[in-house]
């Protein structure tokens, strides 16, 4: 099925700064610049904010945003040099090029450029929070009438909701919705900062994030579509075998979601492609050969990681199974892949999303990695698997247990100033003195944005908008409310909510036939439970 045309318009908002930041040099009437005042500058503008020779602002637009920067400039020196640099955090923003990680890769976000004088200009695309804004010359003068951020984003209408007696847990699951909606443009990228790219494997918690909250707009299709059409066969897509199985999962997550099996036969032909070229690489004793293993940075390279494939391949297995049941066959192809790969496991030692993996799989566990998975709660999670990491402490030890550890996790990040979730958190970085990211730091504080990170996001590197870390909204949606459907397209859905400990949870979930509503209520130890379906979705026992 070839990519549909753009159905949701773009939508461009001024945002003013919430707050000044840090000045620097001789800067006169910054407080201008925090409020709502007309964007047209005039030949007799008699209230600006004035900058004189080196001097600089930074300005906090109040959360992580998608877009650029507006100056609105008055009279002053024509074509003053002004450096403009953007920040997921204040320290980003005050960094140079190369230091402790800081980019321009993907999308730009430092630059030096001439500012015309009466002018009204718009400068970068990138995610960010702060803006750093420097006049470089000597002896130069500007009079600035407004420093705005561009928000540019999808007018997509979110009609998921999540609300439950734990203001901390709907604090989250709003972060995690602000987060994959930034990051849904036409297609779905992974970070707005950096990784403007369409990755399969990221793909996973943001396809059934954005499904418990937005009805169905093409862009899913259109991501799908996009890395299918790049990677022909025997390509892997992404450059990852793994990726690749994703993408079978995905598929199959979009019709189970959606019911769009228009969409799902169209693929069927590259499907059996690919499922071939699974089974080829996968011998009968059950040993594999992928010619490389990938699950998540924080495992990659670890001795768990081959058992990680394993047990991605058997999900991959599974789903590839119920879609060709969907194509009219008898799914010997899957069959014989999951029989396969069944004949031979090995022990997770450390990693916990691997454990995970193992669980959800549905291979046996032993009691030490069981032991491991519940260990410390949140410690070695990563926003990646953060799905399947709470979806397997649900399934071993219940709903009050993961929630905690959702709290745990996710709590941690906004204690650390976070407005968007990142694209990877561990809580040993929250020990000691350490900086959140709307501050510089202090004597003795080390900074959680420009002192941490790993593999290829090290430093200020690391994007603090990273749609992957969506997942907890699919969690909260399948296992406190207990929503799965299990015909496509929520013609026949099961809700068997889970709260927790919660006093209550309510939510609203899209479906292709409107909105399905679940509300649901502790009455001392017996569960009150109120649904409204609309036409075309039968609730089951």
């Amino acid at each position: 099925m070839a990519a549909t045309a753009d159905i949701v318009p773009v939508q461009r908002e001024l945002i003013i700064p919430s707050a000044i930041v840090r000045v620097a040099g001789d800067v006169e009437n910054t407080e201008l610049l925090t409020k709502s005042r007309a964007g047209q500058v005039g030949l007799n503008e008699m209230n600006y904010t004035l900058m004189r020779g080196k001097c600089g602002v930074i300005l906090d637009f109040g959360r992580e945003l998608h877009g650029g920067v507006r100056i609105v400039c008055g009279f002053g020196t024509n074509h003053a040099r002004i450096r403009i640099r953007l920040g997921e955090s204040v320290g980003e923003c005050l960094s140079e090029i190369g230091e402790r990680g800081s980019t321009n890769d993907h999308a730009l976000r430092d630059i030096t450029v001439p500012l015309p004088m009466l002018s009204d200009t718009e400068f970068l695309s990138s995610g960010f929070r702060f803006a750093h804004i420097e006049l470089l010359e000597e002896g130069a003068e500007l009079r600035i009438k407004a420093i705005n951020a561009v928000f540019i984003h999808r007018a997509r209408k979110q009609v998921g909701t999540f609300v439950c007696s734990d203001e901390l847990i709907n604090r989250i699951f709003d972060t995690a919705a602000y987060t994959v909606q930034l990051c849904a443009q036409d297609l779905i990228w992974d970070g707005i900062k950096r990784d403007r790219l369409v990755w399969m494997g990221d793909l996973y918690p943001e396809i059934t994030a954005l499904l418990c909250l937005c009805e169905d707009d093409g862009c899913i299709a259109r991501s799908l579509d996009f890395v299918r059409s790049e990677t022909p066969l025997p390509l892997w897509m992404n450059n990852y075998p793994m990726y690749s199985m994703w993408w079978i999962m995905n598929v199959r997550e979009y019709c189970r979601r959606t019911g769009n099996f228009d969409y799902a036969l169209a693929q069927r032909g590259y499907f059996y492609g690919l499922l071939e070229q699974i089974d080829g690489c996968i011998a009968e004793d059950g040993s594999f050969d992928f010619g490389g293993n990938f699950i998540d940075w924080p495992t990659h390279g670890h001795a768990d990681e081959e058992e990680g494939v394993r047990c991605l391949a058997k999900m991959c297995a599974q789903n590839a199974l119920e879609l060709e049941k969907l194509y009219g066959s008898d799914g010997t192809l899957s069959e014989g892949i999951l029989k396969k790969l069944c004949r031979r496991d090995a022990s997770v030692l450390e990693k916990k999303q691997i454990a995970a993996l193992k669980c959800l799989s549905g291979t046996p566990m032993s009691a030490v990695e069981i032991q491991l998975l519940l260990r410390g709660g949140a410690y070695g999670f990563s926003t990646f698997m953060s799905y399947f990491l709470l979806k397997a402490q649900c399934r071993l030890k219940g709903s009050e247990y993961a929630l905690n550890s959702l709290r745990q996790y996710y709590g941690g990040m906004l204690r650390l100033g976070a407005t968007t979730f990142w694209e990877d958190f561990d809580l040993d970085w929250e020990k000691g003195n350490v900086c959140p990211i709307d501050r510089l730091p202090r004597p003795g504080e080390r900074d959680i944005h420009g002192d941490y990170g790993r593999f290829c996001y090290e430093g200020y590197r690391h994007s603090l908008c990273h749609g992957w870390s969506a997942g907890i909204i699919p969690f909260l949606v399948e296992e406190v409310l207990g929503v799965v459907p299990v015909e496509d397209g929520y013609r026949r859905v099961r809700i068997a909510p889970k709260l927790g400990g919660l006093r209550f949870a309510k939510g609203d979930i899209p479906t292709p036939y409107g909105v399905l509503h679940v509300e649901c209520r502790d009455e001392g130890g017996k569960l009150d439970l109120k649904i409204t379906a609309p036409d075309g979705v039968q609730v089951v026992s």
